[in-house]
């Protein structure tokens, strides 16, 4: 995003555990870097922490489910 200068990031949810915007670090605003973005953060906020919540869940359901089918077939 830097390399492309864009000028606005905007998104609802923070990631506290991997988040690159602010989160667990703060790429964007790193100072060795030559272009600023600008953040806009916290749109619908509850919204998309549930919807991340809910896809994660169900992508480790899936492996999950993956996983035990494969080795039903061993």
């Amino acid at each position: 995003m830097i390399h492309s200068r864009i000028g606005r990031v905007v998104f609802g949810a923070r990631d506290a555990k991997t988040g690159a915007a602010g989160s667990l670090m703060d790429v964007l605003h790193h100072p060795g870097m030559n272009h600023r973005v600008e953040i806009t953060e916290g749109i619908l906020a509850d919204e998309c922490a549930a919807l991340l919540s809910d896809f994660f869940r169900m992508r480790r359901q899936e492996i999950k489910a993956q996983k035990k089918a494969q080795s039903s077939t061993d």
